[in-house]
């Protein structure tokens, strides 16, 4: 798409691969197929830091439906943390954190700090991904704002 590389498939799978940074957004369809499709292809990973792009805004809306589609039996396995900076709540990253959230068995803690032009306040974000379901009894989230760091637990 408009000289984007889409990276939907992979030959290999990174099965040493317990650890892994990626700079990305979720406001265009190819960074989030290639996001899916390198999750798919680390079925051992175990610790997830996105640092998103600030400069995007959301172009292409990857509903529940679509993300779900993208994500595959076994997929995030073995997760069991997730850092997430410069989010700006937008509908798509929403809809990500709910499937790690929903998904991710093993899953332990996803850590927030958010980004400059957020789409909504940092309360009504974190009101709206603490009523998500969780696949992990013993997922926490912790938000940090401009002063402190908030600890939830569900």
């Amino acid at each position: 798409l408009n000289g984007a590389i889409i990276l939907e498939r992979l030959q290999c799978k990174f099965g040493n691969l317990k650890s892994l940074t990626l700079y990305t957004q979720f406001c265009e369809l190819p960074s989030i197929l290639s996001t899916y499709c390198l999750l798919r292809n680390a079925p051992n990973l175990e610790r997830l830091k996105i640092l998103i792009d600030n400069s995007a805004e959301q172009k292409f809306e990857a509903h529940e439906e679509f993300q779900n589609s993208q994500w595959t039996g076994g997929m995030c396995a073995n997760l069991q943390f997730v850092q997430i900076t410069g989010i700006h709540w937008l509908p798509n990253e929403m809809t990500f954190i709910e499937l790690i959230l929903s998904k991710a068995r093993l899953f332990c803690t996803l850590f927030i700090t958010h980004g400059e032009n957020c789409s909504m306040s940092n309360e009504d974000a974190m009101n709206k991904i603490l009523s998500y379901r969780r696949a992990s009894t013993c997922a926490e989230i912790l938000f940090k704002g401009k002063a402190s760091v908030t600890f939830f637990r569900s």
